[in-house]
């Protein structure tokens, strides 16, 4: 096999992030390595569609949320490590005295499964100022790193640190993820990600943001949030996810959903608010705590704030 001319993932890395940082988004990459294998192989193993059962956070799962879960699990016990945060977990998993705290969901979008694209989110937060316990006192300003996986074609991996973002693509020859993306910097809106179906359940305040971020943009949006960050980041866009009357407070999740998703769009040159302030500002109370997401394209996140900040 001929030598890649693609610098591959630990070398990418060690240049930017400190030794134990690195460690963890290898781990983080090595699952995800190991779930896309199986997520090729689902439908020949009866491991699509739900269990039947609901998570902690009382929405249906699939079959390989928790076999996913069980992947990144394993694969961020690691001595850099004190505590890991799954979606799928109803509690922290405590595990000792690193300087780090984990945040991930092991499968979003697993309702897409078989039929879109999927993806694995992590959040990498310092045990600093205030930390996570014995008082749970944290925002998205803790993260030290982010990254994200869609499982398409290719499987890509996204990896941020506050001021560079750069993708990966995973090589099955050799098993490797190689650099193919360095530097990524969003260019200019060209699509709004959202789903038009809730318009109905949106307040006064959403709408008008809305109206004013998707003007003149071309809709595209799969269901799928992963997919539609790429592309946002990749091609330029906004992806919208606001609250609306089924779900007020917001429906993503603020550790290991919003505030990655903000941090890596941030560093890639764009913004990310929940409508009123960048999420990495807003205070987290909980584990899995929820709440709204605007996020791309600077302009475009700019213009649904000052739609939505409007006196109704």
């Amino acid at each position: 096999m001929p030598e890649s001319n693609f610098p591959d993932l630990a070398s990418a890395l060690s240049d930017r992030f400190p030794a134990p940082v690195s460690a963890i988004l290898q781990g983080f990459a090595g699952a995800s390595a190991s779930l896309r294998d199986l997520l090729a192989v689902a439908p020949l193993r009866d491991l699509l569609g739900a269990t039947g059962e609901t998570n902690v956070q009382d929405e249906a799962t699939a079959k390989l949320d928790q076999r996913a879960n069980s992947i990144f699990m394993d694969a961020l016990r690691l001595p850099e490590v004190a505590r890991l945060i799954s979606e799928e977990e109803p509690e922290p998993a405590e595990l000792g005295e690193g300087a780090y705290t984990c945040c991930f969901d092991p499968l979003d979008g697993s309702s897409n499964i078989g039929v879109a694209s999927v993806g694995s989110i992590l959040g990498v937060y310092a045990n600093e100022s205030g930390g996570f316990y014995p008082e749970f006192n944290v925002t998205g300003r803790g993260l030290v790193a982010a990254a994200f996986t869609v499982y398409g074609l290719p499987t890509m991996l996204i990896v941020a640190s506050n001021d560079r973002v750069d993708g990966f693509a995973f090589d099955p020859e050799d098993r490797s993820w190689r650099l193919v993306s360095p530097g990524i910097r969003m260019p200019r809106a060209q699509y709004a990600s959202i789903n038009w179906m809730y318009r109905d359940r949106w307040p006064a305040r959403v709408v008008r943001g809305v109206d004013l971020a998707s003007d003149g943009l071309r809709g595209r949006y799969s269901g799928s949030m992963v997919e539609d960050i790429l592309r946002v980041l990749m091609s330029g866009g906004v992806f919208l996810y606001p609250e609306d009357a089924s779900v007020p407070a917001g429906k993503l999740r603020m550790l290991y959903e919003i505030c990655p998703i903000g941090f890596i769009l941030q560093a890639a040159g764009g913004d990310a608010m929940d409508g009123r302030q960048s999420v990495l500002d807003v205070p987290i109370t909980s584990a899995h705590q929820r709440g709204p997401l605007i996020a791309g394209d600077r302009e475009a996140v700019l213009r649904y704030h000052h739609g939505y900040v409007l006196e109704d």
